[in-house]
Formats: C-alpha cells, structure tokens, sequence
C-alpha cells in the first residue's frame, strides 16, 4: 500500500489521533476535497455516537462537553469544505 493510500485510511479510521483540530484537515493538501469531507464527516459520526451513549449512561460524563465543541468544529468545517465545491 502506498503512503498516501495509507494516510488516506489512517485518516478515515482515526482522525483525532492523525489531527489535532478538525481546521487541519481543511489543511491537509494530500486530501481530496471529497476525502476531507468523508474523514471530517466520519469523525463527527464518532463523536456523535460517543454523545449519545454518554447521554444514554453508557459512559462516564466526563469530557462531553468538549465532545460537543469538537462536534460544533468538525460540523463548521465540513460547512466550509462544501462551500468550497459550490
């Protein structure tokens, strides 16, 4: 596998250890505008559903409100990415 096919995966499965904030995948050059949504768009989906199972009990409480600006982030960012392609 090529380096850039793996960052590509690495970035799809876990974006929050590859990227400090969701504004450096908007930076990430090696990334298809299409490919910085899909990861940004993963990532939400993460922590969303970490969101919901803290609410559901399912997990310690700590940390969810920074769950929920990071979510605020990632959802500015992919707004962003999508005016790009308009």
């Amino acid at each position: 596998m090529t380096q850039h096919k793996t960052h590509q995966k690495e970035a799809m499965q876990h974006p929050g250890a590859l990227y400090k904030s969701p504004e450096d995948i908007l930076k990430d050059d090696s990334l298809s505008s299409e490919r910085k949504l899909a990861v940004l768009k993963n990532w939400a989906d993460s922590v969303q559903q970490k969101l919901e199972a803290t609410s559901e009990n399912m997990c310690p409480d700590e940390g969810s409100s920074c769950e929920e600006g990071l979510l605020q982030q990632i959802t500015r960012c992919i707004d962003i990415e999508q005016r790009k392609g308009d």
